[in-house]
């Protein structure tokens, strides 16, 4: 895992008050590629369960040897990505970060402003960190960061 970030002695990543806008852009390279498989693997996850619901509502199909094969490889498949993004968000988690419920590509990185605990907003294709929402609120009532707000 990558805890040493946050153990860093720099106060811009994660501390006592949690992370500040610098220091959770300059996460944001590993941060992005982890969210990104997992934006993938719950597209996937998805897709498999769809198909395994397909199969199944076809009377019979379970049962007959020719499907057996198929449905076996397609559930060894589903728990090999359903394994692999608990631990893409065990690796968030590690790093300090909070990915969204629902998987949407977004996560939150806990900070304090004005001995306010927040959020700070990220979603996949941004550059960098720049939008707070309040714990309360749902990361689509995000707003644009005051550039002010950590000075």
């Amino acid at each position: 895992m990558v805890r040493a970030i946050g153990n860093n002695s720099d106060s811009s990543v994660e501390g006592e008050h949690g992370f500040t806008p610098t220091g959770a852009t300059k996460m944001l390279p590993l941060v992005r590629r982890i969210v990104a498989d997992l934006v993938e693997l719950e597209r996937s996850i998805a897709a498999q369960r769809e198909q395994l619901q397909g199969v199944d509502s076809l009377a019979g199909t379970s049962t007959q040897h020719s499907y057996q094969e198929e449905l076996r490889d397609i559930r060894a498949s589903l728990a090999q990505d359903e394994s692999r993004l608990q631990l893409c968000m065990e690796e968030l988690t590690a790093l300090g970060v909070k990915p969204h419920h629902p998987i949407d590509g977004g996560v939150d990185f806990p900070a304090t402003i004005n001995r306010r605990p927040v959020y700070l907003c990220w979603n996949l294709g941004e550059d960098s960190v720049h939008h707070i929402h309040e714990l309360d609120q749902a990361s689509t009532k995000r707003k644009q960061l005051d550039p002010t707000a950590f000075k």
